[in-house]
């Protein structure tokens, strides 16, 4: 019976490294999801790809939490890489988009948004 819980627990154990080893390689790749950054960059829908003069009121606090989970170079080019892609499917106005980071005071954000930019010289 000992010997039951004795390999139970190492399981448990294991299993338990094994799942923490997983989440961590992929924090190294790049926290931050392309469909983050879609969802974080909805509200602003009506400015970046519309004519609305201003962004939406809930657009910059949804950038500021987006901006808040960038901690990294990785983070960062995968914000740039997911921009450089979605903004040429969705139609975003160039000029808009390069504002944005200023009208909503976001520092780490601050990337790039130019269907040539090559994101890995991102930092």
């Amino acid at each position: 019976m000992a010997g039951t819980v004795m390999v139970k627990a190492v399981f448990v154990v294991g299993f338990v490294v094994a799942v923490i080893s997983v989440w961590a390689a992929g924090r190294v790749e790049g926290a931050v999801t392309c469909n983050q950054v879609v969802t974080a960059m909805t509200p602003c829908a009506g400015y970046l790809i519309g004519n609305a003069a201003t962004p939406a009121p809930a657009c910059c606090p949804s950038i500021r939490q987006l901006d808040s989970q960038v901690k990294a170079t990785p983070d960062r080019q995968s914000v740039c890489n997911c921009l450089k892609t979605q903004a040429k499917s969705y139609g975003v106005k160039l000029a808009k988009a390069v504002n944005l980071p200023g009208l909503c005071k976001v520092t780490d954000l601050n990337v790039p948004v130019n269907p040539n930019v090559d994101c890995s010289k991102v930092h």
